[in-house]
Order: C-alpha cells, then sequence, then structure tokens
C-alpha cells in the first residue's frame, strides 16, 4: 500500500530555522572576547613632589614607582620606573630605571616618550616610540610619557602599565620638583583619561 506523502505546514520550516539563528545570536551577544583586557582601577590626576637624584640627601623621594602610584628613594634595590634630577642648566632630567642601573642586571625596561602636545591632550599612550636607554631632558611644563614593564604585570596579557607626567615648577635652591601624573595601574590599558580606562 503506498504511503500518504507527508503533509508540508507552510512556515514550518523557516521558523525552526529562525528559532536556531535567534538563539546563536543570542549565544554570540553573551560571549566575551576571551584576549579583551578590562579595566579595575580607575585613573586620576594625582599631584607629587620629589627632590633631585644629585645634591641631596639619600633618604629622599626621588622617583616614581608606577604600580603603587607613589613617589620612593633610590637605593640598591632599584624598585622604582623614572627618578628625577637636575643638571648645572637647571634642565630637569627623566632617568628610566634601566638606565640608573646599567650593568646590574636588575631593575625593568622603562621607556620615555614626549608627546609634543599638553599635559590635556595626552588621552592614550602610543604603542611604539619609547626611549629605553638613555636620560630624557624635558622642560617645565613637558609632558612625558612613561612605560614601564612591569614584573607586577608578568602574567597579564601585556606587561606594561602606561603613565603621563609634567613638572609644574621647579625649586631650584631646594632641589625640588613638583608636578603632576596619570598613571594606568591595569596591566596592558593605553588609555590616560580620568576615569575606569576602556582600553
Amino acid at each position: 500500500m503506498p504511503t500518504q506523502p507527508r503533509k508540508f505546514v507552510p512556515g514550518s520550516v523557516c521558523a525552526r530555522h529562525v528559532s536556531i539563528a535567534a538563539t546563536a545570536l543570542a549565544l554570540l551577544a553573551g560571549c566575551t572576547d576571551p584576549l579583551k583586557q578590562t579595566a579595575q582601577f580607575t585613573n586620576s590626576d594625582q599631584p607629587f613632589f620629589v627632590h633631585a637624584l644629585s645634591g641631596t640627601k639619600l633618604e629622599f623621594t626621588t622617583a616614581l614607582l608606577m604600580p603603587s602610584r607613589t613617589v620612593t628613594r633610590v637605593d640598591g634595590s632599584l624598585l622604582f620606573d623614572v627618578a628625577f634630577d637636575l643638571n648645572a642648566a637647571g634642565d630637569i632630567l627623566l632617568l628610566p630605571v634601566n638606565v640608573v642601573g646599567q650593568g646590574t642586571g636588575a631593575g625593568h625596561p622603562v621607556g620615555i616618550l614626549l608627546p609634543g602636545v599638553g599635559y590635556d591632550a595626552v588621552l592614550e599612550a602610543p604603542r611604539t616610540g619609547y626611549r629605553t636607554d638613555s636620560v630624557t631632558v624635558i622642560r617645565k611644563g613637558q609632558v612625558a610619557i612613561i612605560r614601564g614593564q612591569e614584573p607586577s604585570c608578568g602574567l597579564s596579557l601585556s606587561p606594561y602599565m602606561h603613565a603621563k607626567l609634567v613638572i609644574d615648577s621647579v625649586d631650584a635652591a631646594g632641589r625640588g620638583l613638583y608636578g603632576h601624573t596619570t598613571i594606568n595601574i591595569n596591566c596592558g590599558l593605553r588609555s590616560l583619561k580620568s576615569g575606569l580606562p576602556e582600553f
């Protein structure tokens, strides 16, 4: 006995396909990029004061330590990112830790870049262009961007922290420097805007 042809219900196949597609889109929408880094710490502008590295007492703070957003003194541990100094002409010197500790095998690579724009105009740290092998001379009011390969970022997708800083005034007699900085301590993120970084 011949079998009866299966009755076709219009729209049933299309409805099934639409349902599958909608489910797939919902799953995709709920997924996050496993390689996308998300911020845990907010950026904020903060003032700082340091002494020049030369011509001052050993116990004075003369350097910036990015992971803790603090100033610190320079000693044999080389636990800092950038030290500050003044030369005989009164120029401001930025000394990366790898320059101060050159030949010791200690420290970590820190690079400096001069963007050539004002502090408020620096909204993100560039990916390239940093000098890691020399002292950088800046003027009062000139902005510097710092990139440090931090040991605390060793397990992150990117080992770098970024900051911008500027020296606002210099006490030549006391060999002191007043400035302010924004430090992004989220490993690998480059935004230097205040608030929670988006990248």
